[in-house]
């Protein structure tokens, strides 16, 4: 029994459990962006490999698959919007942030959904404001077109990096049709 009740306080202090965790569901975080009356359509996209290469270099960063899934949001018989996922290594571990890019084309917010790095790295929400309305452009970086963060520079460079790719992604996909329904 108290062998048991000392292990419990010790696996808490393991490094794997510290900062691992997940901070918003897909649902959750797509009924954040969009609202309650927005329908959502999830469509599955397969990149060719040429298409692949275009949009690494206008994003100036590598896709981890060709098989991409953009969530488009509309309110009646308009769009207000479609969110991307993005997981990426931040340093040693895995973060997942929602980016939702406006009919514009241009940011219109991102979300951290999971970060499993420690707290101290996590990007804080005013910073992830300042990505918002940035269209993509060679200067997205921290310290060019939105600000460094001081203490979680990698953090900073993933995700400017994620939100470049998924402009670039956005681009690319506006001329395709979907391949099939993502569930």
């Amino acid at each position: 029994m108290l062998a048991g009740a000392l292990a419990a306080p010790a696996l808490a202090l393991l490094p794997w459990s510290a900062g691992a965790r997940v901070l918003l569901t897909r649902e959750a975080a797509l009924a954040q962006a969009f609202g309650p009356r927005a329908r959502v359509e999830a469509r599955t996209f397969y990149l060719t490999p040429e298409q692949v290469a275009r949009v690494e270099q206008a994003a100036g960063a590598r896709l981890a698959s060709a098989r991409v899934v953009a969530y488009r949001a509309s309110v009646g018989d308009s769009l207000v919007g479609t969110a991307y996922l993005d997981t990426h290594p931040v340093r040693s571990q895995m973060e997942t942030i929602m980016i939702v890019v406006t009919p514009k084309a241009a940011v219109g917010a991102v979300e951290v959904l999971a970060f499993h790095e420690p707290d101290d790295y996590l990007p804080p929400p005013r910073w992830l404001e300042r990505l918002e309305g940035h269209a993509l452009t060679k200067d997205l970086k921290p310290g060019l077109a939105v600000p460094s963060l001081a203490g979680a520079t990698l953090t900073a460079r993933a995700v400017t990096a994620a939100v470049r790719r998924t402009l670039a992604l956005h681009a690319a996909l506006a001329q395709l049709t979907p391949a099939a329904d993502a569930r």
